[in-house]
């Protein structure tokens, strides 16, 4: 029967309020609870012929299926479980299952956390099925671990350098795709030991070299934990380094009130190479036993390397080597010979010794013993140099290198040969014994060529055979008389001392001492090193007087301010170094545009104090008169083009230098040198005023601002001509010429480039086209014409004006009656005339309109010579003289004509008496006068 097991797996469960077992069966469950059977249920079995699929999704969103299967049987390759990694049975699948073999416990790994069962069975047979618990499972998060520093600091390739028993802070974070809450951070020193906390403390007591890693792990039940390595190296009680070297020591703080300081250099001392020293020194290798890039594995035993150069003199036993060969027993010499291919193996001599071949043609020994690369695997023997002059170094490495007969025991030595100072180390990682061949003879050491002068260190020559060891080190330093020359260097590179123990009092607030060595190599080379510390003297006060300032000229006056507080100090100022006379107060006031560095010696209770900040006034920049910027439209024509603004920048800046210049469309963003445009721009408006903004490159707070516009047009602004007024001709038709050509050298007021055409209509000077000629008789009155001012070097740059052509009438000129005068006594012909008599009738009522009276045509047209009242005519009778009559106030004239006409006086013939008689004889009688008309005029 089945049984309900709730299995202990580390998930994220999502409770739900209502669920229960699932059947298998078709359809799809939300479900993250409770237990999924086969089709029999939890005391059944599953039928025959099923082909069933089920689907299991989460609730939440995010989460995962997982199915832990408790219970599994079905008949073997017969009745079989598919199981797909997504919503259906198209998602990749994880897996089909028969027999007893059930899935174990599945989760999901897609998008939707959903998984896909599907399940066939034959015709004949069933069994118990299975049982699986269902849970829901919050996926893992993406989680790295992060090295962030330590103290020691670590190197460029996160190495990390420490004597044995000192403290090391180790400073870690993790990078969380989602949430770091509450996760723990677990570092690995590398032997064995953890320690948990974003930053820990660590003491390595034993010498060695360590792999430093850090397991950042979250809250998810899932145990979700980072997987990266942070590739921390600790190196611990690591000696020396071969190389030239020297340490000055840790930087000193002392009282400024007086003390000294002991300086003591420590240094690589070493001499020439007829003798040397042998020490032991932490097995700490400088460089991994495999990898080295030239392999020399002959896959033979008992073998000389070819012969290999070496790149730098290297002082051996008084004489300069530059080849060596490497023997596949541990050996390496400098005596070479590129003809000897056999290196020995059989040996039972002490170091030094010529009469075996197996001591006598080698000169280092890693040590030498019966090794053979012919049977290994793994084996590696190499070597590189490494580094940079002159701190170069020649590895010589033998990796896992199998025992002649024992080749189950493997060696790993390896030696290091130092440039300039002439050192050899060499590292034994692993050296058993084969005590079943050669008596497990071994040694090690370093033997001049003829093999009659050795080192070797205690208990490892030929005759302490046989010998085992593991992580040993021993260092081969020449002790001859010395090739250093040490000396305390003060700032200005004088020797204040060659003692590498010497004593100091300084007084300074900071002063620099260099310990330098040099190094003289057996070939006359020589290498300095140098390593500086620092003394400095502090007190019971500080001075601060503020940080360095960057102001503009016109700013508020500046105070630095000295104060420590003390009624015994005293204070001077300086300006550039120079005092400051006078100035020995706590506070100075520094005004623009007075720049430079100030600083201030505070003396008080026997220590001196300064402090300086450097206060400048930068100069505002000026602006120059920035012209407005026109552009002809370009070939949409709609008032919008594209503005270079840079072509205004030496316009605005003229000779200034250290000045930065930007334009903006508003003087809020100019202020706040904010939203810059272009330096290509296209105006949103025409015209467009555009902001300039001239600030100074070392301090932008000083600036100026200035505007100028953007226009689009031709490129000219014409000039207005008045309009062209004539007065029409006395026929009255409203047409005359008028020469259109007049008006150019108005329009362009002294421009060149422009070609002016003259148009009927605003289209046609809109278009170019239909151009009128330069003299034009007019169509209409008045008529207004229209100008095209268009730029010669592109024919979309144009600007148009307009005037009007204007014919003012002729006054009217009526042709008055003559003017009649009576002869004079003397009856010529010849009389004087009233010529304004006739004025009233000529003008006939028309205002403005002057009237003068001349002889001849000619005289009229030109208005000269008037005549006046008075006139006495000088044809007699009958003469014409002509009449000009203008307008006052359009200057239109017409003409006409008067006849002065002298009419002759007539003549009188005396009558005879006219008699009458007196009817009643009172004296009067009526007379009949017009009895004597005809007599009296003479008809």
């Amino acid at each position: 029967m089945k049984r309900f097991i709730l299995s202990a797996v580390l998930i994220a469960l999502s409770l739900v309020a209502f669920s229960q077992d699932i059947n298998m069966q078709n359809g799809t469950f939300n479900q993250c609870t409770d237990v999924f059977y086969d089709s029999g249920g939890q005391n059944g079995n599953y039928s025959s012929d099923e082909n069933l699929s089920l689907t299991i999704c989460p609730i939440n969103v995010g989460d995962q299926i997982q199915l832990d299967f408790t219970e599994f049987s079905t008949q073997l390759n017969q009745d079989v479980m598919t199981i797909y990694d997504g919503p259906d049975n198209t998602a990749p699948s994880l897996g089909s299952f028969s027999g007893v073999a059930g899935p174990g416990t599945v989760q999901a790994n897609n998008p939707s956390g959903c998984l896909t069962i599907e399940f066939v069975s034959n015709g004949s047979g069933t069994t118990t099925g299975w049982a699986a618990n269902i849970a829901c499972a919050t996926p893992c998060q993406t989680i790295t671990a992060n090295f962030d520093s330590s103290v020691p600091a670590a190197d460029a390739s996160n190495t990390i350098n420490a004597d044995v028993n000192e403290q090391i802070t180790f400073n870690g974070s993790g990078t969380f795709s989602v949430d770091g809450t509450g996760a723990t951070y677990e570092w690995d020193f590398g032997n064995g030991d953890t320690a948990f906390g974003q930053s820990v403390d660590y003491i390595y007591t034993i010498a060695g070299i360590y792999t430093v890693n850090l397991t950042i792990t979250d809250t998810n039940p899932q145990g979700c934990s980072s997987t990266n390595t942070i590739n921390v190296t600790v190196i611990v009680g690591a000696s020396t380094p071969g190389n030239p070297f020297v340490d000055a020591g840790d930087d000193v703080t002392v009282d400024c009130a007086g003390g000294c300081v002991d300086l003591s250099a420590e240094f690589l001392d070493i001499g020439e190479t007829n003798t040397y020293t042998v020490t032991q020194i932490p097995f700490v290798p400088p460089f991994e036993f495999n990898g080295l890039t030239n392999s020399l594995n002959p896959n033979i035993d008992d073998a000389w390397s070819s012969v290999e150069n070496l790149p730098f003199d290297f002082c051996f036993f008084t004489n300069i080597e530059t080849q060596f060969q490497v023997g596949s027993n541990g050996v390496i010499r400098f005596d070479v010979n590129a003809g000897d291919t056999g290196n020995g193996w059989a040996f039972s001599e002490n170091l030094p010794n010529n009469t075996n071949d197996t001591l006598g043609e080698a000169n280092v020994f890693t040590p030498c013993h019966d090794i053979d690369p012919s049977v290994g695997t793994t084996e590696e023997i190499a070597w590189e140099i490494i580094g940079t002059a002159p701190n170069r170094v020649l590895a010589v490495s033998f990796f896992n290198v199998p025992y002649f007969s024992c080749n189950n025991l493997v060696a790993t030595h390896m030696a290091v040969f130092y440039e300039t100072t002439n050192v050899i180390d060499i590292y034994i990682k692993d050296k058993p014994t084969c005590n079943t061949w050669n008596s497990g003879n071994a040694v090690v050491g370093i033997q001049n060529d003829a093999g009659t002068t050795a080192f070797v260190p205690p208990g490892r020559n030929t005759s302490d055979s046989p010998w085992t060891t593991t992580d040993e080190a021993w260092r081969f330093t020449p002790a001859g008389p010395s090739i250093v020359d040490f000396a305390w260097l003060d700032a200005a590179d004088n020797v204040l001392s060659t003692d590498p123990n010497f004593q100091v009092c300084p007084t300074d607030p900071s002063t620099t001492y260099t310990a330098r060595v040099v190094y003289t190599n057996c070939n006359g080379d020589t290498v300095e090193v140098t390593d500086d510390v620092t003394i400095t003297t502090t007190s019971a006060f500080s001075v601060d007087i503020g940080p360095d300032m960057d102001l503009c000229e016109g700013d508020a006056d500046i105070v630095l301010d000295a104060d420590i507080g003390s009624a015994t100090a005293t204070y001077q100022w300086y300006l550039d170094a120079i005092p400051l006379g006078g100035e020995t107060n706590p506070t100075l006031t520094v005004s623009s545009p007075n720049s430079g560095t100030y600083l201030v010696e505070v003396t008080d209770v026997g220590c001196l104090e300064t402090d300086e900040a450097v206060i400048t006034f930068h100069p505002n920049p000026v602006v120059n008169v920035v012209t407005d910027y026109q552009l002809c439209d370009d070939a949409v024509i709609d008032g919008f083009t594209e503005f270079d603004l840079s072509t205004k920048d030496a316009e605005a800046i003229g000779v200034q230098t250290d000045v930065n210049v930007t334009y903006h469309t508003s003087q809020t963003d100019a202020d706040a040198g904010a939203n810059a445009v272009g330096p290509l721009f296209t105006n949103t408006v025409n015209p467009q005023t555009i902001y300039i903004r001239i600030e100074n490159s070392n301090n932008t707070n000083c600036y100026v601002t200035s505007t100028f516009d953007l226009i689009v047009g031709s490129g000219i602004t014409p000039v207005q001509p008045d309009d062209m007024v004539q007065c029409d001709d006395p026929s009255g038709d409203n047409t005359e010429t008028f020469d259109l050509s007049t008006q150019t050298a108005i329009i362009l007021g002294g421009s060149t480039g422009f070609t002016v055409t003259y148009h009927e209509t605003q289209t046609d000077a809109d278009s170019g086209i239909n151009p009128l000629p330069t003299l034009y008789d007019n169509t209409s009155n008045p008529q207004t014409i229209y100008v095209r001012i268009e730029n010669d070097m592109n024919a979309n740059c144009f600007e148009t004006i307009s005037f009007q052509l204007i014919l003012n009438p002729a006054p009217d000129a009526i042709l008055p009656t003559p003017l009649e005068e009576c002869d004079d006594t003397t009856a010529d012909g010849f009389t004087s005339f009233n010529l304004s008599e006739k004025t009233n009738e000529i003008i006939n009522g028309q205002a403005d309109v002057v009237i003068s009276y001349h002889e001849t045509a000619l005289d009229a047209q030109n208005n000269i010579n008037p005549l006046a009242d008075g006139y006495i005519n000088i044809v007699p009778f009958n003469q014409v003289i002509f009449v000009r009559i203008e307008n006052t106030v359009t200057g239109c004239i017409n003409f006409t004509i008067l006849t002065l006409q002298v009419n002759p006086n007539p003549v009188a013939t005396v009558p005879t008496p006219l008699e009458a008689c007196d009817d009643d004889s009172d004296g009067f009688v009526e007379f009949d006068l017009s009895l004597r008309d005809l007599e009296v005029i003479g008809a």
